[in-house]
């Protein structure tokens, strides 16, 4: 039921509709006994009449999500809905979405920090919006075969390399680690480069250095209140002045006032995702309007 172009457009009416102020996100919530995790995150989205929550349990650094989703007209609940897949979508998606407006619109180099599941979605969300010439891969455990077939599928040169031969050169760089520790020299990054950091959402973790962060023009966030507290980028940053901090600017305000998302074409930009609720319960709300739509053709 799900492609990411089409994740991508709800999430970009979800977003534009909470700058608006008709929509509400309800913030992860995290509690813990022992080493075992349970975490929820939702939001209400009035426009269309729908809200929902997910809720996942991490085991030995596991998770396991689901959705579920109510009609807030009937005030009635209309679909549980299995998470992994979606936040696999909503997070490749996001990512590609926000590349579509803040990016150079013509990158040729793509460097891809992490090549598992959520890596390789990214890579498939953002070749269905950008034409690259090269896609290079860092992962130690990296998967030739994969790679093959991603060339085959896009056209692209695809190849396993260093951190460092592949942040060069490269316009859009996207980490999708569970590194805690910064996984690349932001000194490498070149003028005009776009950056998504979306592996990991802990406060204590983190996949980009001071150096990325201070290079950056502007830093991109989905929701302030929440990726202020959860994104380790931001948590652990010792800004060189006071004034760095004002680089940070989240969806709503950039959908709000309508500014162009990128200044000039040298300015690095970076994207920094810890997962909102609004894009599980957009996501889920586009599945199950496909679903009904689809039982109706029967």
């Amino acid at each position: 039921m799900l492609d990411f172009a089409g994740v991508a457009a709800i999430l970009d009416a979800a977003f534009a509709d909470l700058a608006a102020g008709q929509a509400e996100i309800h913030p992860r919530q995290r509690t813990g006994s022992g080493n075992i995790r349970l975490s929820s995150m939702g939001a209400l989205w009035s426009a269309r009449q729908v809200g929902g929550v997910k809720v996942y349990p991490t085991v030995q650094g596991q998770f396991v999500f689901l959705v579920t989703l109510f009609d807030l007209e009937k005030n009635v609940p209309i679909a549980v809905l299995d998470g992994a897949e979606l936040t696999r979508f909503r997070t490749a998606a996001l990512t590609a979405l926000i590349a579509s407006k803040a990016a150079n619109p013509v990158p040729k180099k793509l460097a891809l920090f992490g090549a598992g599941l959520q890596g390789r979605a990214q890579a498939q969300a953002l070749c269905g919006v950008f034409a690259f010439d090269e896609i290079a891969v860092v992962d130690p455990l990296g998967d030739d075969s994969w790679c093959s077939r991603l060339a085959l599928q896009t056209g692209s040169r695809v190849q396993l390399c260093s951190a460092e031969a592949a942040v060069r050169g490269a316009d859009l760089v996207v980490t999708a680690t569970r590194s805690q520790t910064p996984v690349f020299d932001g000194c490498w990054l070149e003028p005009g480069a776009f950056v998504s950091a979306i592996g990991t959402s802990a406060p204590k973790g983190r996949e980009l250095d001071d150096a990325t962060l201070s290079r950056a023009s502007r830093i991109i966030v989905e929701w302030k209140p929440q990726s202020l507290a959860e994104a380790g980028e931001l948590v652990l940053w010792r800004p060189q002045n006071e004034f760095e901090r004002a680089k940070v600017v989240d969806l709503p305000e950039l959908y709000r006032h309508g500014q162009p998302w990128r200044g000039s074409s040298g300015d690095i930009i970076v994207a920094k995702s810890v997962g909102v609720g609004l894009a599980d319960v957009a996501c889920a709300y586009l599945a199950y309007t496909r679903h009904i739509a689809a039982q109706k053709l029967f």
